[in-house]
């Protein structure tokens, strides 16, 4: 009797353990990330715009010159460059003139750009229609502030002039 007593209890030990057993696994799941090369650049400003005002060399910042009056913009543009590689910002111009409305026209080169940073008052470069170096700088977020100066000579016609610059911001190899 004993024994069936004991053959019962270890049955019913046995019928409660196997639903307290847990099983355990494991899975390991390889893991491949392929981040891929990112680089952004974001403009404080949609437009450069030199008005009537910025012309004024009696009351305002203008220079008066003997071939004509030089404008200056001073940081007029500021480029945000987010990435995670080397980079080169570069400036340059798509068409060699600015277009009139009444049908006149500026050459780029009338239109100079510096870096405010570079505290070189001699630093101005004219726009060119070659991609010219701006800056290059490593991964990570840098701004790069520009200043703008526009000379316009006495045999500019006074209309509305129209036209555009490129900022390019290019991963290097390095």
């Amino acid at each position: 009797m004993r024994t069936v007593i004991s053959a019962i209890l270890i049955f019913v030990l046995l019928l409660a353990c196997a639903g307290v057993t847990c099983a355990e696994d494991r899975a390991d799941i390889p893991v491949t990330v392929r981040i891929p090369q990112m680089i952004v650049m974001i403009l404080d400003t949609r437009e450069l715009v030199f008005d009537e005002v910025d012309f004024d060399y009696l009351l305002g910042t203008a220079h008066l010159t003997r071939v004509g009056v030089i404008a200056t913009k001073k940081q007029a543009v500021k480029a945000t460059i987010s990435g995670n590689v080397y980079y080169t910002l570069s400036i340059s111009a798509p068409e060699e003139y600015l277009t009139g409305t009444n049908g006149g026209f500026l050459h780029i080169s009338q239109l100079r750009w510096r870096l405010p940073a570079r505290r070189d008052a001699n630093g101005w470069e004219s726009i060119s229609l070659e991609r010219v170096p701006v800056q290059s700088g490593p991964p990570g977020t840098i701004e790069v502030r520009f200043d703008f100066q526009l000379t316009a000579y006495w045999d500019n016609p006074a209309q509305t002039y129209s036209g555009q610059i490129l900022l390019t911001v290019i991963p290097d190899g390095s």
